[in-house]
C-alpha cells in the first residue's frame, strides 16, 4: 500500500495536486509533506515545539553577543600564507580579500556566521590565477545555496556551479539551529516570561466583585482590559476600582528565578557554541563567576583556545588544501595582537628575540605596531 493510500478524501487530492512544488519529508523541516507524515503516522503535530530560526535565536542576547564576538574577533585575525615553515614570498591574493568588492574581515564574518548556525560555509571560485588555482571566491549564503541529499551545492543564487568550484567549510558542529534547538527555545521563553514581567510585576490579580450587581461579560472583559491596560500604560501602573470591585493578587512575580533563570539560559547557548560563560555575560551556577584571570591576554588566551580556535582551524585547513592552495602551502591566522603580554613582557621578548638573531629591531618595531611580519614582502 502507498503512502497516498493511507490518507482519504480531500487531502490525498489536494497532496497530489500539490506535490510537485512541495520538498521531499524530512525530519528537520516543517513543510507540509513533512507535517502529514508526523501528524498520521506518529500522532504529533509540529508547532507545539516550534523550529527556531536564525532571526529568532538572535532575539535572545547570549545568542547575539555570542555571534558578534565570535565574528568579529576571528574576522579581524590577518590571514598569513605560509609555505612549509615559512612565510610564503607571493601570498595568494585572496588572503587579503576572499571576495572582489569585499573586505576580507566581511566574509570571514559571514563565513564563521554560516558555520555558527548552520554548521557550514560555502566559498564558489570566482577568478583563478592562469595555473588554475583560485584568485577570488564568492561567498554564498546559506539561503541562496542548493544542496542536494548528500550535502553537495548544485546551485547558488539561483544558478547552477561547477562542483569543481565549490568549497565547503564544515564547522566544528551542526549548527545551532540543527543541535540546540531545545536549548534556543527555553532561552526565547524565558525572555518572553521576563518581557511579560516587566509589562505585570504581579502576574496574578483578581479583580473580585463584592456587590450582587450582576455583570455581563461584555462588561467583565472591559473591566479586565482597563485594568491590565493601565497596569502597562505610563501612568505607574496605577489603577481605580469602585466600591463594588477589590483587587486581590495571587502570589509575587519571581524576580529571583526569572535572573536565575535567563543566567542559566545563557550559560547554556555559551556551552553550546564552545565559550566560556564569561563570553557573554554570564556566570556558572553556584559561583557567583566564570573564572579569574591575573591578565587580559589569559582571559584572551581562553576565548581563543576554547571559543575561537576550532572555527579559524576549520577556515585555515579548508583553505589549506590542495584543490585551494598548491602543495606545501597552508594558511594560518595570526592571532598575536589579542594575545600578546604587557609592555614590559613585549620589551623583554623583543629583546631576547633581537640578542638570539630571530628579530632584527625594526622588524620587532613592525610586530609592535601591529604590522605581522610573515605578512611583509
Amino acid at each position: 500500500m502507498s503512502f497516498l493510500d493511507l490518507i482519504t478524501g480531500k487531502r490525498a487530492a489536494a497532496l497530489t495536486a500539490q506535490a510537485g512544488d512541495l520538498p521531499l519529508a524530512t525530519w528537520e523541516e516543517s513543510g507540509e509533506l513533512t507535517r502529514v507524515v508526523l501528524s498520521d503516522l506518529y500522532g504529533f503535530t509540529p508547532g507545539t515545539e516550534w523550529r527556531v530560526s536564525r532571526k529568532d535565536a538572535l532575539s535572545v542576547g547570549s545568542v547575539a553577543k555570542s555571534r558578534h564576538l565570535m565574528t568579529g574577533k576571528i574576522a579581524a585575525f590577518p590571514l598569513v600564507d605560509m609555505v612549509n615553515n615559512s612565510t610564503a614570498p607571493r601570498p595568494a591574493a585572496w588572503v587579503q580579500q576572499l571576495e572582489a568588492g569585499a573586505p576580507r574581515v566581511s566574509t570571514v564574518r559571514w563565513i564563521v556566521d554560516g558555520m555558527m548556525f548552520y554548521g557550514r560555509a560555502w566559498l564558489i571560485v570566482s577568478e583563478r590565477y592562469a595555473d588554475g588555482s583560485p584568485l577570488r571566491f564568492r561567498l554564498v549564503p546559506e539561503h541562496r545555496a542548493t544542496v542536494d541529499s548528500n550535502g553537495r551545492l548544485t546551485r547558488a543564487f539561483g544558478e547552477k556551479v561547477n562542483p569543481l568550484d565549490v568549497v565547503r567549510i564544515d564547522g566544528p558542529h551542526e549548527g545551532i539551529l540543527n543541535t540546540s534547538q531545545r536549548i534556543l527555545r527555553n532561552a526565547i521563553k524565558i525572555e518572553a516570561a521576563a518581557s511579560r514581567a516587566a509589562d505585570n510585576p504581579v502576574p496574578s490579580v483578581e479583580l473580585h466583585q463584592t456587590t450582587d450587581a450582576a455583570m455581563s461579560d461584555d462588561e467583565i472583559d472591559a473591566l479586565v482590559d482597563g485594568w491590565a491596560a493601565a497596569r502597562r500604560g505610563q501612568n505607574g501602573g496605577v489603577a481605580y476600582t469602585s466600591s463594588a470591585i477589590e483587587a486581590k493578587t495571587h502570589g509575587a512575580a519571581a524576580e529571583q528565578l526569572l535572573i536565575a533563570g535567563r543566567n542559566t539560559a545563557a550559560v547554556e547557548v555559551a556551552r553550546a557554541l564552545g565559550l566560556p560563560a564569561w563570553a557573554v555575560d554570564a556566570t556558572l551556577d553556584g559561583s557567583g563567576s566564570s573564572m579569574t584571570y591575573s591578565s587580559v591576554p589569559a582571559r584572551s588566551r581562553e576565548l581563543i583556545e576554547y571559543g575561537l580556535e576550532p572555527y579559524m582551524d576549520a577556515i585555515t585547513a579548508r583553505l589549506s588544501m590542495d584543490d585551494v592552495l598548491p602543495a606545501g602551502r597552508w594558511v594560518r591566522f595570526d592571532t598575536t595582537q589579542l594575545t600578546r603580554g604587557s609592555f614590559a613582557e613585549r620589551m623583554a621578548g623583543y629583546k631576547s628575540a633581537i640578542d638570539a638573531g630571530i628579530y632584527t629591531a625594526d622588524e620587532c618595531r613592525g610586530i609592535e605596531n601591529g604590522i605581522p611580519q610573515e605578512g611583509k614582502q
